[in-house]
């Protein structure tokens, strides 16, 4: 898909968004938040029918985000009023999204949202096709925001939301403005997306949406309009037809195998569905995971392909994701990525023209210098909310409230009500209802019965002690390696890269690498001398999980077994997303991204008798 346009948005003479797109409003000129309550909460039963929900979750999907005032006035009455054990998901489509200033400008007409729209502001992503999922209020709200043409994008989203949403806002531009969106292709995604007794709500009365509504199979009525406005929609789905609600009451206890940024992720996405964790590893953040300092922004090609798609949603939710949960370990600093042969430079000028300004930019070298004098004259890539994690402590703090049981895991067997987990000496470690293996290197075995064809790859980072002039490096600065800013008087210089290695190398740090990391760092900074003048303090070593396509691999191999891998030398922006796609789907939720990405992340195209992929450009290069 290509990158959506961003709305064109003038202010009338009340300080009301107009788009131009359409020549409408967004909300009414009079009371646009009274407009929103009244015909979108009111008249969806909205909160009254949250107390007498039967499920942990209620999913309320919109057509036209817009401004987001109507997600604003949900968020505050659902956590005003709901009970406190509901989680509110919504789900919102949007085909021309705003820019930040005039959402700002446009919610600035409703200080009592103050809060939540700066929330919303802070997390709103950048203009790119597909979905993005952002939890807010603490985790209490998920919002998955479509950018894209909505007759585009509801096909990519209704094979995973099938018999979910609980409430229609229907509320894109007037019928006779925007007649591309009020489609029979609409009505019918509708009614195969709503659970049973579903509601809608719209402030358009116009007969051929009525007639569209009915023909789904919704019945409609008609209600006083809003203010100067007569009438207007309000319906429910008919009960023709008994939905499948997905059954996950059977779900209690998640084993996750691994102990790393995977197995931490996942283990935060199965809390928050209120099932119980247990970690199983040999240790906590003792393979890559255990590094002190990552670097997360997302992977982008000249060309979309599946891996950068998967890389824009996976990074926009990571940066979402650590500042739910691990806030005090997130370093939103941005990121740096040195052009530093004539081959770069070209890339980076293609990457430029594809994504958004908001997701990455083209540095020149004198802005470069601006930025840190003591780059060298090169142009960069600039992510400008990439950053790093403190990732150890990360890991520890997301794992904090998991059980966790100290042991390595040699078999997995299917049980009369799930799996069970033992050891090297066939002993029972742990009986559960589904299981996530998420154990980076040791994926090899322990998926070798189903034949899988990971790669592990070996690399190797190395600590330096700061200097007068180190200690003023303000961001992540990326070339052929990496360099971090400091943390606790030390740099994490990284990564080599070896795809060749012997057993004793694999968990043992080699003068040589710690030879060519420090020389990679001086050979593409030159001239600058300072990289010639670090000590090196420390070294640590790791092997990586790799995939022959490059792309995670994220989905179930069986029944409630699901793996979480493949995140190579990415692993902190990949893994908080794969987490959600797994946690999602036993879940029944609707999924974070469209339906033919989640088939082509399945861990079934790396089993030998499989042709490989259509293939991605080497992450490394």
């Amino acid at each position: 898909m290509s990158r959506p346009k961003s709305a064109q948005v003038v202010f009338n003479e009340f300080g009301m968004p107009v788009a131009t797109e359409f020549d409408d409003i967004y909300f009414s000129n009079d009371n646009g938040l009274a407009e929103s309550r009244y015909v979108f909460l009111a008249q969806n039963d909205l909160p009254a029918r949250w107390h007498q929900h039967s499920r942990s979750r209620f999913v309320v999907a919109e057509t036209g985000f817009g401004t987001g005032l109507n997600v604003l006035a949900l968020m505050q009455s659902f956590l005003t009023h709901a009970p406190s054990h509901l989680h509110l998901h919504i789900v919102s489509f949007e085909k021309y999204p705003l820019q930040v200033a005039d959402m700002q400008r446009a919610h600035a007409q409703f200080p009592e949202l103050a809060a939540y729209a700066t929330e919303l502001q802070e997390h709103y992503p950048a203009p790119e096709p597909g979905c993005h999922r952002r939890l807010l209020a603490g985790g209490r709200v998920t919002l998955d925001l479509w950018f894209g043409d909505l007759l585009d994008t509801l096909p990519q989203w209704l094979p995973t939301a099938k018999h979910v949403v609980d409430a229609w806002f229907l509320d894109g531009f007037a019928p006779d403005k925007n007649p591309q969106m009020w489609q029979p292709e609409l009505y019918h995604a509708m009614a195969s997306a709503s659970a049973p007794a579903s509601t809608f709500a719209t402030f358009t009365a116009a007969g051929a949406v009525r007639r569209g509504l009915q023909a789904a199979g919704y019945t409609v009525s008609k209600a006083a309009g809003y203010g100067r406005k007569r009438e207007m929609l309000r319906g429910v789905i008919a009960e023709h037809t008994p939905a499948v609600i997905p059954d996950t009451g059977n779900l209690r206890r998640i084993a996750i195998v691994g102990g790393g940024i995977a197995a931490a992720a996942a283990a935060q996405s199965c809390r928050a569905r209120g099932w119980e964790v247990h970690i199983v590893s040999a240790g906590i953040a003792d393979g890559a995971s255990g590094n002190p300092q990552a670097a997360v922004y997302p992977l982008l090609h000249a060309q979309r392909s599946p891996l950068a798609e998967y890389f824009v949603a996976a990074f926009g939710y990571a940066q979402n994701f650590y500042r739910q949960h691990a806030a005090d370990y997130w370093h939103s600093c941005g990121v740096l990525q040195l052009n530093y042969t004539a081959e770069r430079t070209l890339r980076a000028q293609k990457i430029v023209q594809e994504y958004s300004s908001e997701q990455v930019q083209l540095w020149s070298p004198q802005h470069v210098q601006n930025h840190w004098s003591e780059l060298p004259a090169q142009s960069a890539l600039w992510y400008p909310t990439g950053g790093w994690l403190e990732a150890a402590n990360a890991v520890n703090a997301l794992l904090t409230d998991s059980n966790h049981t100290q042991a390595t895991v040699a078999r997995i067997e299917p049980s009369v009500t799930g799996w069970h987990l033992y050891d090297q000496q066939s002993q029972l470690i742990l009986a559960a209802d589904a299981v996530i293996l998420a154990a980076g290197a040791g994926l090899p075995e322990l998926t070798a019965d189903w034949q899988l064809q990971f790669q592990n790859v070996r690399g190797q980072v190395t600590m330096v002690s700061s200097t007068a002039t180190t200690a003023t490096c303000p961001s992540v600065i990326c070339y052929k390696g990496y360099f971090t800013p400091a943390l606790q008087s030390q740099h994490c210089v990284g990564a080599t890269y070896a795809r060749q290695f012997s057993a004793t190398e694999a968990s043992q740090s080699l003068p040589s690498d710690t030879d060519q990391n420090l020389a990679t760092l001086s050979d593409n900074l030159a001239p600058q001398a300072w990289p010639k003048t670090l000590t090196a303090v420390a070294d640590r070593t790791s092997l990586r999980n790799t995939s022959r396509d490059h792309l995670p691999v994220v989905g179930e191999l069986a029944a409630k077994l699901a793996v979480i891998g493949a995140l190579g030398s990415r692993g902190f922006t990949a893994a908080p997303l794969a987490a959600e796609i797994i946690a999602a789907q036993w879940a029944g939720e609707p999924q974070p991204i469209n339906e033919l990405l989640r088939q082509r992340l399945l861990p079934q195209r790396l089993q030998v008798d499989r042709a490989v992929p259509e293939s991605a450009p080497d992450p490394q290069a």
